[in-house]
């Protein structure tokens, strides 16, 4: 599996834990929202940030 691979199964697992989702939920939610890409996009700098900027991040991308 690639780096961003790996990364999305790790964005996946915070935004399950800080939103106290069920990981199925979380998939049918990145797909409806296409959140996956975002996360490939953003790879670099929500690999170095907090898991906290990622999150903030998607549910604003979610609201808009």
């Amino acid at each position: 599996m690639t780096k961003e691979g790996n990364f999305i199964i790790f964005a996946i697992e915070q935004y399950k834990k800080a939103m106290n989702m069920q990981g199925k939920d979380v998939i049918e939610l990145f797909k409806k929202y296409n959140i996956f890409e975002l996360i490939r996009k953003s790879y670099v700098t929500y690999h170095i940030e907090r898991e906290q900027n990622m999150i903030d991040d998607i549910n604003d991308y979610i609201k808009n």
